[in-house]
């Protein structure tokens, strides 16, 4: 619930031990820094599945603070979403539950009416919005083989109002390679979505499923996450 503009993460949190990795990414515009993202991945007790955790703090495409968590199970099932979104002075709570082949939404925001809706989910969907976080549940959900591809149905999260809209698209595994970083070389696996629309996402990740370099083209405007801190505790 909001409350008097202030919400709190009440739900159970993973403990310290099933901690898998922590990142931090800087977003950039060419040579513009636009803001920065923290990511948490855990696994969850009794092989109960994994949760990722993100918060960022953005100038693209609006000003705004998110802090995300995403829960999936031990096959990388989408189970539940919960966002908190900042902008403007203005609080935004969302919380998704996927299930029996639905996506179920309720929006609450200071001074609006309540939203709730409910769209159809299917084996192929992964949800999408500007974050890490998504870029490492979509690859682990999507699990491609290198030179695999299929086509996707991409969920995607609007800014401010949080409500989901769908889309097709493409994905393709394109190849295990090395991706080169000023932290340093890593293992990776390269993957490339592309939307009729004309948008796309090239996503490079390790072993663990960790995002380590996403560049995002929407509606020609380009932006590049690099991974700038790392630490994994699973090896």
């Amino acid at each position: 619930m909001i409350k008097n503009g202030v919400t709190t993460m009440s739900a159970r949190c993973p403990p310290a031990e099933g901690l898998i990795a922590t990142a931090i990414y800087y977003l950039r515009q060419h040579d513009r820094k636009l803001g920065e993202e923290s990511l948490q991945y855990f696994e969850l007790p009794q092989n109960g599945g994994y949760q990722i955790q993100s918060q960022l703090v953005l100038q693209w495409p609006l000003a705004h603070t998110q802090r995300l968590r995403l829960e999936m199970g031990p096959d990388w099932r989408y189970r539940a979403l919960r966002i908190e979104l900042e902008t403007e002075g203005h609080l935004t709570l969302a919380r998704y539950q996927i299930s029996e082949g639905h996506l179920r939404g309720h929006v609450e925001a200071q001074g609006r009416k309540n939203g709730e809706s409910t769209i159809a989910w299917q084996a192929n969907s992964i949800l999408d919005s500007p974050a890490a976080l998504f870029a490492l549940a979509g690859c682990r959900h999507l699990g491609l083989r290198e030179r695999q591809q299929r086509q996707i149905e991409l969920v995607r999260l609007t800014l401010p109002s949080l409500e989901p809209h769908c889309q097709k698209a493409q994905c393709a595994h394109l190849q295990d390679d090395i991706c080169s970083l000023a932290i340093g070389r890593f293992p990776a696996s390269e993957y490339l979505i592309e939307s009729p629309k004309g948008s796309t996402l090239r996503i490079w990740v390790d072993d663990l499923g960790v995002p380590l370099r996403i560049e995002r083209l929407e509606e020609q405007t380009p932006v590049e996450f690099t991974l700038t801190r790392y630490r994994q505790f699973r090896f």
